[in-house]
């Protein structure tokens, strides 16, 4: 069964609701998950969402006796592990979904890899890494972006889950494998996970691997922001291929807020 799955922190609620009635709007009534740890979720804003058909509540509490562990970016691995739809369509809380959700389902991208994810703005790189200068001045202020011990660090770390160079590894991280430091800009991030697809039957030893590196967040997170990587990487330590929207996030002017297309239109920006 196809759904849509949100994680929803109180200061997010009001931009959820937004985007739950947007969804309905478009005409997707595909069934949505509303997750929160604990009651998190004002009960005008609950009582809201309830209004919306083939909608249900569920909670981080009735699956984990830690529910702290859970707080933060490491509750959208959670979810997708526990969710009960088999093909899910993830959403950050603090989007707004601009074409029908159905859309990615029926991408023939998605169809053949069981994946469909959105790559992040193109400005997060690693540069000056070669720099003798700038690896000085980095003792005195950190700048992860510039900082060729921090490169290593994660390099080594990325090499330690994917010891092999698999077929299906992106080239935007090709670097990764070679002995030597860039002398060029290199992409720090490749993926955003506003919106995440997941086919959870053909992907069910990616899913458990997202799931742990996300369990291991207090380590995961060291290397890379957030629960962002973990979606591919998790897909690569299954052996598994994925598909990246082949163009990147941008700024919108209007807004000043990150956003992707889909076929040349707004999908999703967020809002948060």
């Amino acid at each position: 069964m196809k759904g849509i799955v949100i994680a929803v922190p109180k200061k997010y609620e009001k931009i959820c609701l937004e985007n739950v009635l947007k969804i309905r709007q478009l005409k997707c009534m595909l069934p949505i998950e509303i997750w929160e740890v604990g009651e998190e979720i004002s009960s005008k804003i609950r009582t809201e969402l309830a209004k919306n058909s083939n909608l249900t509540f569920k909670n981080v509490n009735d699956f984990s006796d830690n529910n702290n562990h859970w707080k933060g970016f490491q509750i959208k691995a959670f979810i997708l592990f526990h969710t009960s739809f088999d093909e899910v369509f993830l959403c950050d809380s603090d989007v707004i979904v601009h074409q029908n959700p159905i859309l990615l389902f029926e991408d023939e991208n998605y169809v053949k890899t069981g994946t469909y994810f959105f790559k992040d703005l193109e400005k997060w790189q690693f540069s000056k890494l070669n720099n003798k200068w700038v690896q000085l001045r980095q003792k005195i202020a950190y700048n992860k972006f510039t900082n060729a011990s921090f490169f290593l660090k994660r390099k080594k770390w990325i090499i330690s889950l994917l010891p092999e160079k698999s077929p299906f590894f992106p080239s935007e991280w090709d670097y990764i494998y070679s002995e030597n430091i860039p002398n060029k800009p290199v992409k720090e991030a490749l993926q955003e996970s506003g919106v995440v697809v997941m086919n959870k039957k053909k992907h069910e030893d990616s899913v458990k691997y997202i799931y742990d590196l996300n369990d291991n967040h207090k380590e995961t997170y060291k290397y890379i922001w957030g629960d962002k990587e973990t979606f591919w990487i998790g897909c690569l330590m299954a052996n598994k291929s994925f598909y990246f929207n082949p163009t990147s996030g941008y700024i919108l002017n209007e807004t000043g807020k990150l956003t992707h297309d889909y076929n040349g239109k707004i999908f999703f920006n967020q809002k948060g």
